[in-house]
């Protein structure tokens, strides 16, 4: 009886530790930190730079020191056509992540090419895992984001250790008959 007395008591004390685990609210990561991340056997590097209100700003280390923007930590743009796209989805309602958090809307923006295009994106909080990369293995909630007429998700795993998803894979823009995954493969704070 004593046992089960305690296996009680300490599945109770324990549940909510396990609760507050599956919620996140947003944080973009500190300033400085350095990621490496790879994809098809090629490295970039990146710094945390700063964040303006619901993006977190990034100094992707090449040539030319490209800026990115990552908004509400999940939709990064290096462009114009990348922010027109991201500026006509509501991300901060998916905040604090939640298995079950879903948002849907018509997205009005400009493509690669120049040209202006519609499209209904819907991202849901699909779950919260396990995801192993080259830098470890977080607890992460995998983002789905499905554009209307495509077949295949934009997946991201954001891992609230790392303040950033350390895990994407969607279809390449260049041939939507493949699959680009980018993975971290270090992290330093």
């Amino acid at each position: 009886m004593n046992l089960l007395v305690a296996a009680a008591f300490a599945l109770a004390v324990s549940f909510p530790a396990l609760a507050s685990a599956q919620t996140a609210d947003f944080k973009c990561p500190a300033t400085g930190t350095q990621f490496v991340f790879r994809s098809g056997g090629v490295d970039s590097r990146s710094t945390a730079t700063g964040q303006e209100d619901g993006v977190c700003l990034m100094r992707r280390e090449n040539a030319d020191q490209t800026a990115v923007r990552v908004y509400w930590g999940l939709v990064g743009s290096v462009d114009a056509a990348g922010d027109s796209f991201v500026h006509g989805l509501d991300l901060k309602s998916l905040w604090p992540l939640k298995v079950g958090n879903k948002t849907a809307q018509t997205v009005n923006g400009v493509g690669y090419d120049g040209r202006p295009y519609s499209t209904n994106v819907t991202l849901t909080v699909a779950a919260y895992e396990k995801v192993t990369v080259p830098a470890g293995t977080f607890d992460a909630f995998r983002v789905e984001e499905s554009k209307a007429g495509e077949t295949r998700l934009r997946t991201h795993w954001w891992a609230p250790a790392a303040g950033i998803s350390v895990k994407e894979s969607f279809p390449d823009w260049q041939d939507n008959t493949k699959l680009k995954v980018y993975e971290l493969v270090s992290i330093k704070k």
